[in-house]
């Protein structure tokens, strides 16, 4: 991740009140945003690189592609996407009278 564009961080410390400070707290979003969406694109890209290596190594995909397997799983923590499909899931069960 060397290569591409940088930009600066959320600013540290509590998120600026919209009341008070509203350009600050655009920034803020802006800037959660944005390292969001960088965690999202990174998981693709190691998500395509797994779906490579377990093309290529075949039987073997499961000792020659661990490490990817791993960095994957790894990457997908913090990103918020099991929040969405889990939410999705609940709204489902809620609406067919099911407990969750």
């Amino acid at each position: 991740m060397a290569s591409g564009p940088t930009f600066d961080g959320p600013p540290t410390g509590p998120r600026p009140d919209p009341a008070v400070d509203v350009a600050g707290f655009f920034q803020h979003r802006d800037a959660v945003v944005k390292e969001k969406f960088v965690r999202i694109e990174t998981s693709k890209i190691i998500k395509e690189k797994l779906k490579l290596c377990y093309l290529r190594e075949g039987v073997n995909h499961l000792e020659n592609c661990s490490e990817l397997a791993t960095a994957y799983m790894d990457s997908l923590r913090g990103t918020g996407i099991y929040k969405i499909h889990n939410a999705h899931h609940a709204r489902d069960v809620v609406k067919r009278g099911g407990q969750l």
